[in-house]
């Protein structure tokens, strides 16, 4: 079977385009660009993974004799899981916004469809 990484990556930046996370430290609010997040946890968890095979918490085949870095591409593998992660947790934990999104083409200002498309996050997402 192909390896068809590179091309989901790709995807999931296209996908994702335009979308933002917010977050807040301390008291001011920062956004992000979606597929950034995604990249940066992908990069963190592998790290992670290094971090864990250097301590001896598993190894991997390749590291038997004597412990050597996990393959980059495994950072790709991450940021891929993380994104499909997201994505199913989202459809599952709000699956009429999402819909919504997509079959609703305008609305009040109050409606979930239209708060969904904003640059803002809603009023319940606020901290």
């Amino acid at each position: 079977m192909p390896d068809a990484r590179l091309l989901l990556a790709v995807a999931m930046v296209i996908v994702t385009w335009g979308g933002w996370v917010y977050f807040t430290v301390g008291k001011v609010r920062y956004r992000m660009p979606l597929a950034l997040s995604f990249v940066l946890i992908g990069f963190f968890l592998w790290v992670a993974e290094n971090i864990s095979t250097l301590l001896g918490a598993w190894r991997y085949p390749h590291q038997i004799n004597a412990w050597a870095m996990v393959h980059p591409s495994k950072f790709g593998a991450w940021a891929l899981l993380v994104t499909v992660s997201f994505v199913l947790v989202a459809v599952w934990k709000h699956p009429r916004q999402v819909g919504a999104v997509a079959d609703h083409s305008g609305g009040d200002p109050g409606d979930d469809a239209t708060a969904a498309r904003s640059d803002e996050p809603s009023e319940a997402a606020r901290p």
